[in-house]
């Protein structure tokens, strides 16, 4: 029988056990799998959380590059302009003193517009009142040429040795200037180096387009839904920003031998696919670093490829082990690495629970996928599609507790009955309300269902029925095979 290291305390307190900053690894899973399946995936959760890392955060060399897009469509309505000059100057003007920063004017090229030399600026009183003067005359003239702006925010971050590194995106327009296949290329030489939030306002910008710009460059994306809010939303993202304590968190999943990792996804705060991002040093280990953390918890979908042949029927036997190693000059020391398990059993009951949060995940991937069909119906004239799949949504969304998606699926529909997914489709409908409905779409809802507590001690061990020799958990009353009370002797009372 193998000794489950999930039983073990980690950090005994809300942080570390001395009370400084933590990272806590944990796997969810259900670890019974039927043993006559033959070769079969295995599914876990991997929850990693770090705590207390805001005194190392206010430490910590960081670079910020705030890009703002100042085509010509930016100046109609002018309150977009007039909101991207207030928004740069209040993101500017809360700067931690000593963080490495410039502005970026977006046009059909990319300018430094401050520093005046180019390059960077170090935060300060004196330099963000001067970088104030200038986003309050940002102009509106040009074009859009977002591969240019990201290749500049490159360029600028490259010259740092800033362990932390952020650009703040804003567009109201498509990259139209910019040769075919330019903004892949771009993005595949910024992901290594600098993380990117981004923000649509308007009606004309591409939801697609910059949700590939957050998911590469590992950031999140969102539309601006009303002009006036901009200033608050930069001012969030730049504090979330300087809240970052480390550089990077390297996940390494190794299977035993005969297994393999099939996939791995972040499941929350967004949905990415991670798998090709990731490398295999060899056949049975995956490894991969994750970007930039401050106090947050993000989790993964991981699958490995199972096979019962060689393996006892009844016993835990470890499949793969994770562990996390810190990127960069920290002291905070990892956690110790978890395991991923398989019990094989012929019982179905036991192989046909579902772990709650992968089942909560299933339904929030299905939750993102009614979202976008539903778009991409309604986009090609299928009225009919596009109220089923919205229908659906607005359902999940509501099982899964998600006030935002329902607000925003609010401005494709009118909501009837959410619990039963009755909806009629608005007639129009804005593309504003399209585009803020597509580019959240990879948000997840948290998992914050009720669970088990950590063991102070190795749970119990199956039992076998005392009648029929069926083997159950620990915490059954009754055998599921022939409903003798579990603990009897064969014929006798509990």
């Amino acid at each position: 029988m193998y000794e489950d290291r999930r039983d073990r305390q980690h950090a005994p307190g809300p942080e570390g056990a001395d009370g400084g900053p933590a990272l806590t690894l944990r796997v969810h899973q259900n670890k019974y799998l039927p043993a006559s399946a033959g070769r079969t995936e295995m599914h876990a959760i991997v929850s990693v959380r770090a705590r207390g890392l805001g005194p190392a955060a206010a430490r910590t060399a960081a670079s910020e590059v705030i890009v703002i897009d100042c085509s010509m469509s930016m100046s109609w309505p002018p309150t977009k302009i007039a909101a991207a000059r207030r928004a740069t100057a209040t993101a500017v003007g809360i700067l931690r003193d000593g963080i490495r920063f410039a502005i970026v004017e977006g046009t059909e090229q990319a300018q430094v517009v401050y520093p005046f030399t180019g390059g960077m600026a170090v935060a300060g009183p004196d330099t963000k009142a001067a970088a104030a003067r200038v986003a309050a005359r940002l102009p509106a003239v040009g074009g859009t040429a977002i591969g240019s702006w990201l290749d500049l925010a490159r360029r600028l971050h490259l010259r740092q040795s800033t362990a932390i590194q952020h650009t703040l995106l804003l567009t109201d327009g498509r990259n139209e200037h910019d040769p075919p296949g330019y903004l892949d290329k771009v993005l595949d030489a910024c992901a290594p180096h600098f993380t990117c939030d981004a923000r649509g306002i308007g009606d004309g910008w591409d939801a697609t387009e910059l949700k590939r710009i957050a998911r590469r460059l590992h950031g999140r994306a969102d539309a601006v839904l009303e002009d006036a809010t901009l200033a608050a939303e930069f001012e969030e993202m730049v504090s979330a920003s300087m809240a970052k304590a480390l550089a990077g968190v390297r996940i390494r999943i190794r299977a035993r031998a005969g297994s393999r990792v099939g996939f791995v996804k972040q499941v929350h705060p967004t949905r990415v696919d991670v798998t090709d991002e990731g490398v295999r040093p060899d056949e049975r280990t995956w490894e991969w670093t994750t970007k930039a953390w401050g106090d947050e918890t993000r989790e993964y979908q991981v699958s490995v490829l199972a096979d019962p042949r060689g393996d006892p029927t009844g016993d835990d036997v470890e499949l793969a082990t994770v562990e996390l190693a810190v990127e960069g000059d920290t002291a905070l020391p990892p956690p110790e690495p978890e395991s991923l398990l398989v019990q094989w059993t012929d019982e179905v009951l036991l192989s046909s629970r579902i772990d709650p949060r992968l089942a909560h995940y299933d339904a929030d991937s299905e939750l993102g996928h009614a979202i976008t069909a539903g778009c991409d119906a309604y986009e090609a004239g299928d009225r009919k599609r596009a109220h089923r799949q919205w229908g659906r949504a607005v359902q999940l969304a509501h099982q899964l507790g998600s006030e935002k998606m329902l607000t925003r699926l609010g401005g494709l529909v009118h909501i009837v009955d959410a619990a039963t997914g009755e909806v009629r489709i608005r007639e129009p409908i804005r593309p504003l309300d399209l585009n803020s409905a597509i580019i959240v779409s990879e948000e997840s809802v948290h998992f914050v269902g009720v669970e088990r507590p950590r063991a102070a001690a190795p749970p119990a061990a199956d039992v076998s029925c005392p009648a029929c020799g069926r083997r159950a958990p620990a915490t059954a009353e009754f055998c599921q095979q022939c409903d003798t009370p579990l603990g009897a002797e064969p014929g006798g009372a509990t």
